[in-house]
């Protein structure tokens, strides 16, 4: 999910998507006064949540400045914000009052004279230490020269709203930690540029994270209000994933045409899957985020990977929609699955794949355990059948890498210089860049990998000398090179489509177009290739995935339609590219498709031009033209049944 980690996805309007509105709860709820201040304090950090929060209790943290403080007394606010209030002892008309330590220290040295010297914490100490560091040269020519109407400007020029929302954006696109606002330098910079800022300085990651929800919250209504004047359905994906904290977040990003007929993303929902990974949970989020935007009856296409988790989601989702909305939805035609994940997987059956009957045991492995992937269960296969009977202790991440041939020797390779600084040092000085190593999850570390072994094959040879004692069989020999050079010119195709399809211009029909071409690639390889079976055993493993999954495709029509819809495709790709006995399916399904669309009203026509009486001359004209002036084709059939042209993406 993918996709930044803004609260929102895509390039909408910064103004539109990014910015508070004048009657922001930040700037209201958060503003500082000199005599009222109601910033939240690490003590009691508010939460952004519908329902009023009960005031907590907490252990006081500065005890020294709040002797100076009394309680409430008869009738007096007791709470602000369900922030407990203090009352100064030395003021009685009118009392003053506050909720924060800070306003309270400054209060007292202010109006009182009174200086309080808490026993700081450590952030706080070094703060102090890297103002006074930066400010001690010019401390006392400010204090001369700086008049009370200077510093008024100073604190006026501060816009808050602006300021909450540019570092709500800092900390969630940068990924920065909640307690950066904390941080000595970061408030140091803030003073540099201009000494008021220590008004509006906060102290607590939960503040941040307050402010955090307010902001979502208040987009999250304007993006409510966009999808109810979409012109098209909104389309899903969704994707699961598992943070470095063992937290597993369900990304639901939503794509719609809006009013202007612009097409628009934007992030709907990140729930947190807690206890069970399962489709059943899944859909409940889902459905969740489709009540609270209420667009249940403009739902349009899912795309995911191909977990099977995702299938069962949306078969429990249809139900689920039919029973509160009456909604239909057919779970597999709204099924979309991702080009990417499918090649990968393709290609990691060809490098790992023992046998149809393990790929598939693979594959229902990862079916019913949503925590492995079909990539995780063919490695762990091919570590334990090398394992087998091996009393010599194997590393982890070399364990049965040799017995996939040159291509496991390579990688045994990689992991050794990665093993030891010595080793990576070494390499680095001899080839002066790294080898990599490959991923996993991800075929395409593997391409990349041997491209760069290619390339620097010379100097590998000699680091291979250099350690020949120590990598012992892994060394490669001339016949090995052979190999590794022609299974990464067999690779190449599979490279190029994977690229494509992260493209940002990459579309549905592209899914069919790539698979139609990596089919032909397999197809051409076991001619080329017929006397080499060990590499025709790996591409039947590759082209078995591969075709498992392009009859998938017929289970959702939308697939066919996008090609027959693509200008430079058309029905005449399908005829010369496709078998006979699939075409009037796929154009049939299409037209079903189409008949949703056809008869919607248009936005606007053209006015018709009033009707002038007709010449001799123009009858006879009339006669002869050929150019097509009836309407009463079908937009669809005149469409498909076009000459294909050539498009260029910008």
């Amino acid at each position: 999910m993918a996709t930044g980690s803004s609260l929102f996805v895509g390039d909408a309007e910064y103004d539109e998507f990014s910015s508070p509105a004048p009657e922001s709860s930040i700037s209201e709820a958060e503003r500082p006064s000199r005599r009222v201040s109601t910033l939240s304090t690490p003590a009691s950090a508010s939460s952004a949540t519908s329902h009023q929060s009960q005031p907590k209790k907490r252990k006081l943290r500065a005890p020294e400045t709040w002797k100076h403080f009394r309680m409430p007394r008869g009738d007096e606010d007791t709470h602000q914000n369900s922030q407990r209030l203090w009352y100064c002892d030395q003021c009685h008309d009118p009392p003053w009052r506050t909720v924060s330590t800070t306003s309270a220290k400054r209060h007292m040295r202010n109006d009182h004279g009174i200086i309080i010297e808490d026993d700081e914490r450590p952030a706080k100490k070094a703060l102090q230490q890297s103002l006074e560091a930066a400010f001690t040269r010019c401390k006392e020519k400010n204090r001369a020269t700086v008049s009370k109407d200077e510093q008024s400007i100073l604190r006026n020029t501060i816009k808050l709203d602006a300021f909450y929302e540019a570092q709500i954006q800092l900390i969630t696109r940068r990924r920065l930690p909640l307690n950066c606002v904390s941080w000595p330098e970061y408030q140091a910079l803030l003073c540099s540029v201009n000494p008021r800022a220590d008004e509006i300085l906060i102290q607590s990651g939960n503040t941040v994270l307050a402010h955090i929800e307010r902001s979502y919250v208040l987009h999250r209504e304007n993006i409510k209000a966009r999808l109810q004047t979409a012109k098209s359905q909104i389309h899903f994906s969704v994707d699961l994933w598992s943070s470095p904290h063992r937290k597993a977040f369900l990304g639901i990003c939503g794509q719609w045409v809006d009013e202007h007929y612009e097409l628009r993303e934007a992030l709907l929902g990140l729930p947190n899957i807690q206890h069970n990974h399962s489709g059943e949970a899944m859909s409940r989020h889902l459905l969740d985020t489709i009540r609270y935007f209420d667009i249940a009856g403009g739902i349009g296409y899912f795309t995911s990977d191909n977990a099977s988790s995702n299938d069962t989601s949306l078969r429990a989702l249809s139900t689920a929609l039919a029973n509160e909305f009456g909604v239909t939805m057919d779970p597999a035609e709204r099924r979309v699955r991702c080009g990417g994940p499918i090649i990968n997987l393709c290609l990691q059956a060809f490098l790992f794949a023992t046998s149809k009957e393990a790929l598939n045991a693979a594959i229902e492995e990862a079916d019913v355990d949503t925590d492995t992937s079909v990539v995780e269960s063919l490695q762990a296969q091919l570590r334990h059948r090398n394992n087998k009977g091996n009393l010599r202790k194997v590393p982890e991440d070399q364990a049965g890498w040799r017995s996939i041939g040159p291509l496991g020797k390579l990688h045994n390779i990689a992991v050794y210089i990665r093993s030891a600084t010595a080793h990576s040092d070494a390499w680095q000085l001899l080839a002066g860049r790294a080898l990599g190593i490959d991923n996993a999850t991800r075929w395409n570390s593997w391409y990349i990998l041997l491209r760069t072994a290619l390339e620097k094959k010379e100097k590998l040879m000699v680091f291979q000398q250099e350690h020949h004692k120590t990598l012992g069989e892994d060394s490669l020999t001339q016949d090995d090179w052979d190999v590794l050079k022609l299974t990464a010119d067999f690779l190449q195709p599979f490279w190029q489509a994977t690229l494509a399809q992260q493209n940002k211009w990459s579309s549905l029909d592209q899914l069919l177009y790539h698979m139609d071409i990596l089919l032909k690639h397999f197809e051409d390889a076991k001619k080329k290739y017929s006397n080499n079976q060990r590499l025709i055993h790996s591409i039947n493993m590759g082209w078995f995935v591969l075709d498992k999954y392009y009859f998938k495709t017929d289970e959702t029509p939308v697939y066919s339609a996008a090609l027959l819809l693509h200008p430079s495709k058309r029905l005449k790709y399908l005829r010369r590219n496709w078998r006979d006995d699939w075409h009037d399916g796929a154009i049939n399904k299409a037209r079903e498709i189409w008949s949703g669309y056809k008869d919607l009203p248009v936005a606007s026509t053209p006015e018709d031009e009033p009707e002038t009486q007709m010449t001799a001359y123009d009858k006879l004209a009339q006669s002869l033209d050929v150019t097509e002036t009836h309407d009463y084709e079908d937009e669809l059939e005149k469409f498909i049944n076009g000459s294909p042209c050539k498009i260029a993406y910008q």
